[in-house]
C-alpha cells in the first residue's frame, strides 16, 4: 500500500476546503431570495429582451406592484401609503402576489377571476442581481410550459 507524502495531502486537503467553500457559497446564494426581495423594486427584462417590468415587491405582504413605469415603481417602495395607493390603483389591470421560498420565487397575477403563475427556478442571489436558470408558467386562457433561458432581475432600489 502506498502512502500519500506531505505534499499531496496538503493538495487534497486544498481542494476538499475549495469545494466546501464553493458548495456552501451557492447554497447560501440560492436560499436568499426570501430576504432579499421583500421591500425593493427590481426590474426584469424579458427573455427576448424587448419589454422590461418594474416590480415593487411589499415589505410586509405578498403583494407587488408589477408596472412598466419605473417612476411609479420605485414610489409605490418609498412608504407603505404609497405602496397601498399605487397597488390599489393597479389593481384594475389586475392584482400580483409573490411567494419566495428556498430558491424559487413565483409571481401570481388575478384578473378577471382567472390566475396567471410564473415560477422561477434556481434562483440565485449575487450582489444586486437575482438570476433564474428557468421558469415555468401557467398563463390563464394561453397555455402552459416550461422555458429553459436564464432570467435576469436587476436591483433598482
Amino acid at each position: 500500500m502506498t502512502t500519500m507524502t506531505r505534499k499531496a495531502k496538503t493538495v487534497w486537503g486544498v481542494i476538499i476546503v475549495v469545494l466546501l467553500i464553493l458548495v456552501a457559497g451557492y447554497a447560501f446564494c440560492t436560499h436568499r431570495v426570501a430576504s432579499t426581495v421583500p421591500g425593493h423594486v427590481y426590474q426584469y427584462t424579458s427573455v427576448n429582451g424587448n419589454n422590461k417590468l418594474y416590480m415593487a415587491f411589499s415589505k410586509d405582504s405578498d403583494r407587488v406592484v408589477v408596472t412598466a413605469d419605473k417612476s411609479k415603481a420605485l414610489k409605490a417602495n418609498q412608504s407603505d401609503s404609497n405602496f397601498e395607493s399605487i397597488y390599489n390603483k393597479e389593481s384594475k389591470n389586475g392584482t400580483w402576489q409573490y411567494l419566495a421560498k428556498g430558491s424559487h420565487m413565483t409571481l401570481s397575477k388575478t384578473q378577471s377571476g382567472q390566475n396567471s403563475r410564473w415560477q422561477y427556478n434556481r434562483v440565485l442571489v449575487l450582489g444586486n442581481k437575482m438570476y433564474a436558470g428557468s421558469f415555468t408558467y401557467k398563463i390563464a386562457n394561453a397555455g402552459q410550459g416550461i422555458d429553459h433561458k436564464n432570467t435576469t432581475f436587476q436591483k433598482v432600489e
